[in-house]
């Protein structure tokens, strides 16, 4: 898969949008999240893209959202180098992750500063709780109204569904690093959308610019 970023025009406004070379698909915006290892579960690693066309066959005309990648890794090399497989694939500019830990200094030590990995911290991610991500699977998978897809390969479901009530309630979202990634996407999804494009792009676009 190769994601190529463009700028569109609409009239005198300009947008962001990303093409799938390969499929011809358009997304209007794409983020990469990454967790940290937690005790022996894994970093992880998740691409969730949203498409570019509303659905009007569903009430209110939503956009579908699609995981087109993962991966899981303990290693930070291995873990580094997708990273950076995953924005130079995918047309990104940075990485939703916390960049408040040592381990982001190891990570990227030794590193030339072209090859650093940049963390972003992910929209008001201090709220960022299982239940909020629960509630918004929930969300996008009822009955009738489904418009999150996971792909026949994503490990996702089985670690979302493996949450028990009392772990939603109480456990802290960092002990679970795939459904910690895969919400900070989400939830970059939800709670900041995208602003109107501007009149000749003049002032920054700041959800537009996608993580």
């Amino acid at each position: 898969m190769r994601i190529k970023r463009r700028i569109s025009r609409d009239g005198r406004h300009k947008f962001e949008r990303f093409e799938d070379l390969k499929s011809g698909l358009i997304y209007r915006r794409i983020y990469c999240g990454f967790a940290w290892p937690f005790s022996a579960m894994p970093s992880f690693i998740c691409v969730l893209a949203e498409d570019h066309k509303q659905d009007y066959s569903l009430q209110f005309g939503p956009r579908h959202l699609r995981i087109l990648d993962e991966f899981e890794s303990s290693n930070l090399e291995a873990l580094h180098r997708h990273c950076r497989q995953i924005k130079e694939e995918f047309s990104l500019k940075h990485i939703l992750g916390i960049d408040d830990t040592p381990l982001y200094q190891i990570w990227n030590q030794s590193k030339r500063p072209d090859e650093k990995i940049r963390l972003s911290n992910p929209y008001d991610f201090e709220k960022i709780t299982l239940d909020l991500i629960s509630q918004l699977v929930r969300r996008h998978t009822e009955r009738g109204y489904k418009t999150l897809h996971f792909g026949d390969q994503s490990r996702l479901p089985s670690y979302l569904s493996a949450l028990t009530p009392e772990e939603i309630e109480e456990k802290d979202i960092t002990i679970y690093p795939a459904i910690a990634a895969f919400g900070y996407c989400l939830c970059e999804m939800e709670l900041r959308p995208p602003v109107k494009p501007s009149n000749g792009w003049k002032r920054r676009n700041r959800s537009a610019m996608v993580i």
